[in-house]
């Protein structure tokens, strides 16, 4: 079959934009909350779980209403990364990823056999070191196939603090994705955007120490320690539309799934408008 090219500016059209969001962080920072924003009648969700807890991990948004599939296993994994029953989905969404690596797709690394042979530890179901290079590459070649829908797509993820390692070459503390092998960077590479949802302390009123409530937000730029990309963007130079923080507001709307969607069809859809000679199927 020959070669089919397209142009990328298709790519910005409001009707065809997908948004491939990876988001890390924290246990009970609103991953989950963030994931269920992006049900809606226009774009309804579904959603591959496995987490432990009443509803696999969606207690927190069980009123939301979204469809949700327990993955146990690895083949239920394949399955869903393959699109089995999601035809109706508009965003798909995996809660969470860093789960899955240390319980099914742990399990099937380890039915590999290993150059170096068996171990007691291995036998005992505890991973070593090579085994964390072959969770990696069987989360990578299932969540590739899943990031070639053309769907919507988030996929949450814990968060992992990689420490200076001279042996390895890293110089520096890494906080990023909880994935196992190359995963920590590599996942990093293959979405548009890789979010780290954080929360602190602020006050509401400068002057009124009372005021003082716990602020959750997105931090969207690597900044040197935190693993965050941001491919959002309609200027030549690189420079985003979205900003480095946005504060994550259930209250307001603000950095839900709809707000960062809407945001960016709106300057898309500006850019289009001020480039009419640009012709976009």
């Amino acid at each position: 079959m020959p070669l089919k090219f397209y142009n990328t500016r298709d790519l910005i059209h409001p009707d065809k934009l997908k948004l491939k969001v990876l988001v890390h962080g924290l246990a009970g920072v609103g991953k989950t909350k963030f994931l269920s924003t992006a049900h809606s009648k226009e774009h309804p969700l579904m959603a591959g779980v496995c987490e432990t807890g009443h509803g696999r991990g969606q207690l927190s948004s069980a009123t939301t209403g979204y469809q949700v599939a327990d993955l146990n296993n690895y083949n239920d994994f394949e399955e869903f990364c393959s699109g089995v029953g999601q035809a109706a989905a508009g965003v798909e969404g995996l809660d969470s990823l860093s789960d899955m690596t240390k319980t099914f797709i742990k399990d099937k690394a380890l039915t590999f056999p290993r150059q170096k042979g068996e171990s007691p530890k291995r036998a005992a179901g505890v991973p070593e070191l090579d085994d964390y290079g072959v969770m990696g590459e069987l989360t990578r070649k299932l969540l590739r196939k899943l990031l070639g829908h053309d769907k919507h797509l988030i996929v949450t993820s814990g968060l992992r603090i990689d420490k200076p390692d001279a042996e390895n070459g890293q110089g520096e503390l890494l906080i990023g994705p909880d994935l196992p092998g190359q995963m920590f960077i590599g996942s990093t590479a293959m979405f548009d955007l890789v979010l780290c949802l954080r929360s602190r302390s602020v006050l509401r009123d400068p002057k009124d120490a009372k005021s003082r409530y716990i602020q959750r937000y997105f931090i969207t730029e690597n900044n040197g320690q935190i693993l965050a990309k941001n491919r959002l963007s309609v200027n030549e130079k690189g420079i985003s539309f979205l900003p480095s923080e946005i504060p994550f507001d259930l209250n307001t709307g603000e950095g839900t799934f709809d707000w960062i969607l809407n945001k960016a069809k709106a300057e898309y859809t500006k850019w289009l408008a001020e480039h009419p000679d640009i012709k976009v199927a």
